[in-house]
């Protein structure tokens, strides 16, 4: 009867266990799970300036961007580009327990002035969205003044033949908004044939450009203004990009599952006015 009685006690213990683990298990989110993909936050940053006068939602001082790195790096984050990303769920090649993405819109020649030798200086990348018609202007003329002038072909072959890097497609000259077309969207009434035409004339443009002076083919385009229409993805896709930047301020979620995530990547837009802790902190603050 005792020895009944002590089973029974036993098997008490150990269901009572086994159903409290299961719970805390069950209802305790990880920040990284198998089922949900690792959480990927990107930064997208644009100009960067001394004259505070010229601060502003896309332009901020070199100190700030310093202190932001800095900021990164202190908590444990490492980055990344949209080329690593693609390696992880096309090629299983591992990224690191916290990625994050730095970008830059537009090609500004404050890029190589500051963030280049920043990122060399702390050992980390970025992905550079150039616009072609910006660059071909500035590589022909002497007139460079950093508050407004764009980078050089000469620039940019130099950066993305390093570590540091990464050059994405901003359209050849869709980075507009007042050509009779917003950014690379859709007209109202425009058939698709000709829309298609219009983006093929025009980003394969740079495609080719950015082979010709670097070396290497671009997987990865950034909708100017975040400005799309519904057929854009699936143009770029037959385009062969493989990664796409738009607008939307969101924690993206690395899923291998399902690839098109690649084609929908997030970025929350970096202005001046904010101090770093709580600039991350509104970033982070779903993480």
């Amino acid at each position: 009867m005792k020895t009944l009685k002590m089973i029974v006690i036993l098997l008490m213990l150990v269901l009572g266990l086994f159903f409290s683990y299961n719970y805390i298990y069950k209802n305790t989110e990880p920040v990284f799970n198998s089922e949900n993909g690792k959480k990927l936050p990107i930064i997208m940053y644009h100009h960067i300036i001394e004259d505070k006068s010229k601060q502003n939602e896309f332009a901020i001082s070199p100190k700030q961007f310093e202190q932001d790195l800095k900021y990164i790096k202190e908590q444990g984050f490492e980055t990344i580009t949209t080329n690593d990303l693609i390696a992880y769920v096309y090629e299983d090649k591992p990224l690191p327990q916290k990625p994050i993405m730095i970008t830059f819109d537009d090609g500004h020649e404050s890029f190589y002035a500051y963030v280049y030798p920043l990122l060399k200086k702390y050992n980390m990348k970025a992905v550079l969205s150039i616009v072609g018609s910006f660059t071909e202007t500035y590589s022909k003329q002497e007139d460079h003044n950093i508050a407004y002038s764009y980078l050089t072909w000469k620039q940019i072959n130099e950066m993305a033949n390093s570590d540091y890097v990464q050059i994405a497609n901003h359209t050849y000259d869709l980075h507009s908004m007042n050509k009779g077309r917003a950014g690379c969207s859709k007209n109202q009434g425009e058939s698709l044939e000709n829309y298609k035409k219009v983006l093929e004339k025009d980003i394969l443009k740079l495609q080719n450009d950015i082979a010709n002076y670097t070396g290497y083919n671009s997987n990865t385009f950034t909708y100017p203004f975040g400005r799309f229409s519904k057929e854009t993805k699936d143009i770029l896709k037959e385009f062969g990009f493989l990664a796409i930047l738009n607008c939307a301020e969101k924690i993206n979620i690395i899923n291998k599952d399902n690839p098109d995530f690649l084609y929908n990547l997030g970025r929350f837009n970096r202005p001046a006015g904010i101090d770093t802790n709580s600039f991350f902190q509104k970033v982070l603050k779903t993480y």
